[in-house]
C-alpha cells in the first residue's frame, strides 16, 4: 500500500501538494478536496482547505497549512483577498 505522505526523489515531504495528494492525507475524496479548496478560494481564505493557485484549474496545498488544519481544525489564511459579493476573491 503507497504512502498517504508523498516525497520527493531525495526521500524528503515535497512542500506542495496536489488536491489529489492532499485528499488522501485528509482520508477524504477527491471531489470533496477539491469542493474544500474552491470554498477556500471563495471564501477568501477563511474556510476550505488552504491553496495557492498557479493558474486555472492548477492547485497547490502548502503541507505546512493542511498539517495545521488537520491537526488543529484551523484553517491557514494565506493571503489578505478581500472577497466581493459575487465571491470571487480580489487582490489587493
Amino acid at each position: 500500500m503507497p504512502s498517504l505522505d508523498p516525497l520527493t526523489e531525495a526521500g524528503e515531504p515535497h512542500p506542495l501538494l496536489t488536491v489529489d495528494e492532499a485528499a488522501r492525507m485528509m482520508r477524504v475524496g477527491r471531489s470533496r478536496a477539491y469542493a474544500l479548496a474552491h470554498e477556500y478560494i471563495n471564501s477568501g481564505g477563511t474556510a476550505g482547505m488552504p491553496v495557492i493557485v498557479f493558474g486555472p484549474g492548477c492547485f497547490r496545498v502548502p503541507r505546512w497549512a493542511l498539517i495545521e488544519l488537520i491537526a488543529t481544525g484551523r484553517v491557514v489564511r494565506l493571503c489578505d483577498a478581500i472577497v466581493q459579493p459575487t465571491g470571487v476573491p480580489v487582490a489587493r
